[in-house]
């Protein structure tokens, strides 16, 4: 990946890869994970893509985008660790596949119109942000018919209660009710001047086009001081947090948090892949060939980590009169992955599988885009290439030291109500 500094606190990036028809090229403003701004930013992004200064309705901006061979407007406010990131951006057939010039600048001058030049330029049409703060509304509250969802929100608020990763990435109804049109678009001009900024291409491109555009981009930004989102670590508490919900549900649901002694950057992320893959990360790993299918005492069970917050998640849907059964199983199946009592079969199987998943991400300019963007924000350049080979080195001994390393935290039951 290449990388140039435009200005102080904005920064470009270029994956090329000219195997693809398209490139993609996101604009990523960070911002911090705090409920004062959470639903702004959800609703900035809704509202940013549907008017700016040169395609004053949602419809000229569709047809804008038919024009560039039916490409995709990216505009959304995503969750990464304890951050936000405001992404904007395009994805759209390349010059070099056309066989002319053209389509690579008009696209560019559509992510700078609706990036820097929202609204009308001055100002967010009213319509536009009741519509979208209704959209938004609707959204969070839909966000318990989704049990499976839902429970890890839960876990993820009461395991870090008073955390940023504790936010609801979605954002707030009674903060959604206070925001109105102009401090909507006094916060848009906030986020613009002092957010750290990236700009990331990949794809089918020219390197050096692709440096002009993000030049004449940054044109009229000044450099900002921007300042470093870091996760907040935390140790797993003595004591297990339990909590408990009911509703009307007609199948159990139960998470658990575990929080890393180790932590997972880079020196150990791939042991701590492979341990994870192997505990509940795949199709061959122990909670689903075990807890699922051997045992049947789950609907489904999993678990992933998040590398930057550095915790790992088990979740699960179970028969009610299952819970401890399940909660006893999926113990049982980590305390054989931290004794070591796994086969070389069940390493190599995860390492396989692992290594497809992350190849995969060459096989589209969009996973390519995401890849890389986590890289950038791990402030690491590992290539897909690199990755694979220190997973196919990951040790034994590295497996299970990672598996000591996760400590329960939390565990979350989605019950019934009473009768």
């Amino acid at each position: 990946m290449l990388k140039y500094e435009l200005k102080n606190g904005i920064n470009l990036h270029m994956v090329q890869d000219k195997k693809f028809k398209d490139f993609r090229a996101c604009v990523l403003f960070h911002r911090p994970l705090c409920k004062e701004e959470v639903t702004l930013n959800t609703l900035l992004a809704a509202v940013i893509r549907m008017q700016s200064k040169n395609f004053s309705t949602a419809q000229k901006i569709s047809e804008e985008l038919e024009n560039l061979y039916g490409a995709e407007l990216i505009a959304r406010a995503s969750k990464y660790g304890e951050r936000q990131i405001i992404k904007i951006g395009i994805q759209s057939v390349s010059d070099n596949a056309l066989g002319k010039k053209g389509n690579f600048d008009k696209a560019m001058k559509l992510v700078y119109d609706i990036a820097l030049c929202a609204g009308n330029g001055e100002e967010f049409s009213q319509n536009v942000v009741d519509i979208e703060k209704k959209n938004i509304r609707d959204s969070i509250l839909s966000q318990k018919n989704d049990k499976r969802s839902y429970s890890v929100l839960r876990l993820q608020e009461e395991m870090c209660k008073d955390e940023p990763y504790g936010i609801n990435p979605m954002g707030y109804i009674d903060e959604l009710d206070r925001i109105d049109c102009e401090s909507l678009y006094i916060h848009y001009k906030k986020v613009i001047a002092e957010s750290r900024i990236d700009i990331i291409f990949s794809g089918n491109f020219e390197v050096e086009e692709a440096k002009l555009a993000a030049i004449s981009f940054c044109a009229t930004l000044s450099g900002r001081a921007a300042e470093e989102i870091k996760e907040e670590r935390r140790c797993a508490p003595a004591e297990v947090k339990e909590v408990r919900d009911k509703m009307d549900v007609t199948q159990g649901k139960l998470c658990m948090g575990f929080r890393s002694v180790k932590g997972t950057k880079k020196e150990n992320y791939a042991a701590t892949l492979v341990y994870n893959s192997m505990f509940g990360g795949s199709a061959v790993s122990k909670l689903f060939n075990n807890v699922r299918e051997k045992l049947s005492l789950c609907y489904y069970v999993g678990s992933s980590v998040d590398r930057l917050k550095e915790i790992m998640i088990v979740r699960s849907g179970v028969e009610f009169e299952n819970f401890g059964k399940a909660y006893d199983e999926i113990m049982a199946q980590q305390k054989m992955m931290e004794n070591g009592d796994f086969t070389q079969e069940e390493i190599e199987s995860a390492k396989k599988q692992l290594i497809g998943a992350y190849e995969s991400n060459l096989d589209s300019v969009a996973a390519m885009a995401e890849y890389y963007t986590m890289q950038l924000i791990l402030g690491t350049d590992t290539s897909v290439e690199e990755m694979a080979k220190e997973i196919e080195n990951v040790t034994r001994d590295e497996i299970i030291t990672a598996a000591r390393g996760m400590k329960l935290d939390t565990v979350y039951y989605l019950d019934k109500e009473a009768e």
